[in-house]
């Protein structure tokens, strides 16, 4: 019983990353899918990281309201790798919990919420281009 209430929870993630991954397929000639990552911070935004058949890394950023979809090649910025690193050099946090790509004020962003060793919750946005932090929230 534990487990189908945990998989009908799950169903909603299950059904965005499907359509998200058949888009980034489609439109943006994606062949295998390394990661997916689900941005609710402001705007809702959906991204798949991928590669295509010409061997480019690339996220495939998709505005869930609108539809519109971005595609950067992941050379062109930091990875989620290091967007991490930075915040756990940053801000010391107990635990990662969300991660995703966003777009704000026409910047590609790395959203990264955590939760500090106090339990409060914090948020810190990167610029994907360079790096640098663009806004930081902490003890929420």
């Amino acid at each position: 019983m534990v487990l189908g209430i945990y998989q009908k929870g799950l169903a909603p993630m299950r059904a965005v990353r499907t359509q998200a991954v058949s888009i980034a397929k489609k439109k943006a000639g994606v062949q295998s899918v390394s990661a997916f990552y689900w941005d609710k911070q402001r705007d809702s935004y959906v991204t798949v990281a991928g590669t295509t058949k010409n061997k480019q890394k690339v996220y495939v950023l998709i505005r869930q309201k609108t539809g519109h979809m971005d595609v950067l090649r992941q050379a062109n910025g930091i990875s989620m790798q290091e967007a991490e690193a930075e915040a756990i050099k940053s801000f010391a946090p107990k635990k990662i919990i969300s991660v995703g790509l966003s777009i704000r004020k026409q910047k590609v962003v790395w959203d990264i919420g955590y939760r500090s060793k106090s339990g409060k919750l914090g948020y810190v946005t990167y610029d994907f281009k360079n790096g640098d932090q663009l806004f930081a929230v902490a003890n929420l």
